[in-house]
């Protein structure tokens, strides 16, 4: 038995690691298991990668994670223990915790009709609830800010399929979503009027810290990927082209706004320079009428090697924090290739 993270560790989430076996008879069920626990904890399938198993077991609220840790690991020290989940036994082989800020969650969405290309604001309205029915307070206390730990992207695979991107800046928002998120997974759900299913697991695509992002090697050269229309607010007017300053200051701001005060950054004056680019201009439909912004690629280059470790650090947190406006609405969506320069 294994355990990939100390249990004095803050909590975001955590996983069973499980390892498929042969029907076993004095085995248990997962959702009995810890059942005597309140509140029982809600069982969500991560995707399986490398035919590793993960479940995780979600709380309304991560300061109960702890208590189910300790919970488990009572009843786990020394003993095999071999679980039913979905028809199937597992072994049991370890728990995994998760401590990090930053998160990238995937989610199939099918729809019974084609879907419109106004979902933003649809999709937008539906996280806030399924934050809501774990925390109200939290979902309204977020519903406030000018600057959400927050972001979402929208990608249509068919007209009746779309994959549902979210990324998460706070640690403590991971359980509320999922646990508010639980009840629909594999069940149905409304947008714009439509009926739409979601997929029965959830893929952390990918997590990090801000700790973790602090220690990448500075590259002078970065290149960003804008998968969905970006764009920014410069001098009253909306500016389309992903000049380095507009790019990186909204990096930087996002950056002060959610990471540790011991870990923020003094205002840069850019110096960066647009290298090479493959861009076009696109139109994101909302519901108030058309965005348009950027998709596409750009290489920046920073010669100044204080401003080049800064960037990159900010490249890689682009991932989670999108970039530009509206990235609560689908907006912003980022990718980063980062490589040294020769």
């Amino acid at each position: 038995m294994t355990f990939t993270e100390d249990i004095e560790t803050t909590f975001a989430g955590m996983s069973l690691i499980l390892r498929q076996d042969a029907k076993i008879i004095n085995s248990v069920t997962l959702e009995s298991w810890l059942s005597d626990i309140q509140p029982a904890p809600v069982w969500i399938q991560l995707h399986i990668a490398d035919g590793i198993t993960k479940i995780m077991p979600v709380l309304p609220d991560s300061g109960l994670y702890p208590q189910l840790m300790e919970s488990i690991c009572q009843r786990i020290i020394g003993k095999r223990i071999t679980l039913d989940w979905q028809n199937n036994s597992y072994q049991l082989t370890g728990v995994e915790v998760d401590s990090n800020n930053l998160h990238v969650i995937l989610i199939s969405i099918s729809a019974t009709a084609p879907l419109p290309a106004t979902l933003g604001r649809a999709i937008h309205a539906q996280c806030f609830q399924w934050v809501a029915n774990a925390d109200p307070i939290l979902a309204e206390n977020l519903h406030q800010q000018d600057t959400l730990p927050m972001t979402i992207g929208i990608e249509y695979t068919s007209p009746q399929r779309i994959r549902l991107r979210i990324t998460l800046l706070k640690q403590e928002i991971l359980a509320p979503l999922l646990w508010g998120l639980s009840n629909n997974l594999g069940g149905e759900i409304t947008l714009a009027g439509i009926s739409c299913k979601l997929g029965k697991w959830i893929n952390i695509y990918q997590s990090s810290s801000f700790e973790k992002l602090l220690e990448i090697p500075s590259q002078n050269i970065i290149e960003l990927k804008f998968l969905s229309p970006t764009s920014f607010k410069q001098n009253q007017n909306i500016q389309p082209f992903p000049l380095p300053d507009l790019v990186f200051n909204s990096l930087l701001r996002r950056w002060n706004r959610f990471a540790p005060a011991e870990l923020q950054f003094p205002q840069v004056e850019w110096q960066g320079l647009v290298s090479a680019f493959e861009l076009k201009t696109h139109a994101l439909k909302m519901e108030a009428g058309a965005e348009i912004g950027t998709v596409g690629w750009v290489k920046y280059r920073f010669p100044n090697p204080e401003q080049a470790r800064i960037a990159t650090i900010l490249a890689n947190f682009a991932v989670f924090s999108g970039v530009g406006r509206k990235t609560a609405m689908g907006m912003g969506q980022v990718n980063s290739k980062l490589r040294i320069k020769n």
